[in-house]
């Protein structure tokens, strides 16, 4: 089949817990959003864009060290990522930047006629590798692994497995109104962990601990530790001024508190968008209209969605 007609859709993530603490090999909690990255091959005299070329000739490269066929990769692209940005062209948290990796890679691989069905070939580890070639080294990979597998997974180190979302679990994704540097926030992590925050550090691990293993339970026991978890990592961002919780978080920390309502930053950079979680939809509907009140949007987005997925033109909808 020609490739022009082999698309790839990549999903977004979200942190539910765990950030930085996966970092010091505690377990994390994501799941895939929908809100999606496209990935196609242009046809005709298309004009590429300059960063879709950057992210193919960085995919050709990695194919090739994974013993794969690079010639894909020399066929121009399309990426389409829009729907990780505001209106205003603001990123969301959504990690825009794995989910281009992950389509970029589906698609390169599904163009081999092997990447599609092969067990030999880890997709994950050729994304994840393309993802830190142009991104940087210093991410846990959950993003990379949440976009591929979809729906709900927790991640400890090597290690993805699937969870599910809980009935009777019910989370609002608020936006900040505000982007933020990812990389620039696990810098500063770095520093602070070389600096000696031990305990806190230990305090954000045990917690992210305790959120991964009552996912299986209640809606109520997974509500109470991801408050526990907030309450971690609020108390390591304060002692070591990593910066996540900003204004914009502090706000929303507490418009949720007046509602009933558990809140939380989600992901590692601070600003961007954050989640309140509630065993009480009417709770978090209420929040809802308070929080749009305060200028902050509400995002309409599921949650645990597919993940990675290839069409051909013959593939049903």
């Amino acid at each position: 089949m020609p490739v022009s007609r082999i698309q790839a859709r990549a999903p977004g993530k979200l942190f539910l817990s765990g950030e930085y603490a996966v970092l010091l090999g505690a377990p994390a909690v994501a799941c895939a959003i929908g809100r999606h990255v496209d990935a196609r091959f242009l046809s005709g005299d298309s004009a590429e864009d300059p960063e879709a070329a950057r992210w193919r000739l960085a995919a050709g490269e990695i194919l090739l060290r994974h013993g794969l066929d690079p010639a894909p990769a020399g066929r121009p692209l399309e990426i389409d990522s829009k729907a990780l940005y505001s209106d205003g062209g603001i990123k969301l948290g959504f990690g825009s930047s794995a989910a281009v990796a992950v389509a970029v890679t589906g698609l390169l691989l599904a163009s081999q006629d092997r990447g599609r069905r092969s067990p030999s070939i880890d997709r994950l580890r050729i994304a994840d590798d393309l993802h830190r070639e142009l991104q940087g080294p210093g991410g846990s990979g959950v993003d990379v692994a949440a976009s591929l597998h979809g729906g709900v997974i927790a991640v400890e180190g090597d290690r993805v497995e699937s969870l599910h979302w809980p009935e009777g679990l019910h989370c609002e994704v608020i936006f900040t109104g505000r982007d933020a540097d990812t990389a620039h926030a696990i810098g500063r992590f770095r520093e602070a962990l070389q600096g000696g925050k031990g305990a806190h550090f230990s305090a954000l691990c045990a917690a992210a601990e305790a959120a991964r293993r009552v996912w299986d339970r209640s809606p109520d026991a997974i509500v109470a530790a991801v408050q526990e978890y907030a309450a971690a990592w609020r108390k390591l961002d304060r002692s070591a001024g990593l910066g996540v919780y900003s204004r914009e978080h502090l706000r929303l920390e507490s418009l949720a508190r007046a509602a009933d309502c558990v809140y939380k930053p989600s992901g590692s950079g601070g600003g961007d968008c954050g989640l309140a979680f509630s065993t009480d939809r009417g709770k978090l509907l209420a929040l809802r209209e308070a929080v749009r009140e305060a200028g902050f949007p509400p995002l309409a987005v599921d949650l645990g969605v597919e993940g990675l997925r290839v069409r051909r033109q013959s593939d049903r909808a």
